[in-house]
């Protein structure tokens, strides 16, 4: 807990918080102005049952993109300061330490995406629609599994890997699994070997766009589909087994 806890005070030293908080005023900002004469099947896409999936997608990919750059350098940064030795004479095994630095990276993420969800609220209560903080606050569950996946991957292959490598490996991850449901429909309408190449690479992204669909669903009142969050949590597991079991051979 003394790590973990130590990781979350560095990196809200670090001014993440604040810049999480610039942010999201500038999305709503963004999205009650300059998209407000824009429509959607006759609707100005400022009607917040329009609006809020697409808020919900972008409040989610920032929330994905302070984690991975809050995760990827956590565990090398670590290691280079040499602060590892310290705990290692402490008797705690690498296991232990790497899943406290990813719980660090987690909870810090959590309260940046925490604070996006919250500019939310405060865009449904300008345009009348207090009626709702419940269902958001509902949907912003599904944020956590997103960010959740985000850092585990990242923290474990960072474990074992250069930091470039690990950030390009990542954003390839994060972004294809952000952008899924636009590469599903690309490998539906092409054909030959470009087709088969990103089904495959759909089968080992994880589903970030399902998720933020549905928590869209959540907020507007349409069914959810529970394998999106299974499949979600098998991530969450697997990259879980790999800060449990990955070790770093400058320990």
């Amino acid at each position: 807990m003394e790590i973990t806890i130590n990781v979350v005070r560095e990196k809200i030293r670090k001014k993440t918080l604040y810049i999480t908080t610039i942010l999201g005023i500038l999305v709503v900002v963004l999205f009650s102005t300059d998209m407000g004469s824009l429509t959607i099947g006759g609707k100005r896409i400022n009607d917040y049952y329009v609006l809020i999936p697409i808020l919900i997608n972008v409040v989610n990919f920032l929330a994905g993109a302070i984690t991975l750059a809050i995760s990827v350098t956590t565990v090398p940064n670590e290691y280079e300061r040499r602060t590892s030795h310290l705990v290692w004479s402490r008797g705690v095994g690498q296991g232990r330490y790497h899943f406290s630095l990813a719980a660090g990276n987690m909870i810090v993420s959590w309260i940046s995406g925490g604070i996006l969800y919250a500019t939310l609220c405060i865009f449904a209560i300008v345009n009348g629609y207090a009626n709702i903080l419940g269902k958001i606050i509902g949907a912003s569950l599904f944020m956590l599994l997103y960010v959740a996946i985000i850092c585990m991957l990242t923290t474990a292959l960072s474990i074992q890997l250069p930091v470039a490598v690990t950030g390009v490996i990542m954003i390839l991850l994060f972004a294809g699994g952000a952008f899924r449901s636009i590469l599903t429909l690309v490998a539906a309408a092409l054909t030959g070997v470009g087709g088969k190449v990103i089904k495959r690479s759909l089968q080992i992204l994880p589903n970030l766009a399902g998720l933020s669909k549905q928590a869209g669903n959540l907020v507007q009142g349409n069914p959810i589909n529970v394998n999106v969050i299974i499949t979600s949590l098998i991530f969450i597991w697997i990259a879980g087994l790999g800060i449990l079991f990955f070790r770093k051979k400058e320990a």
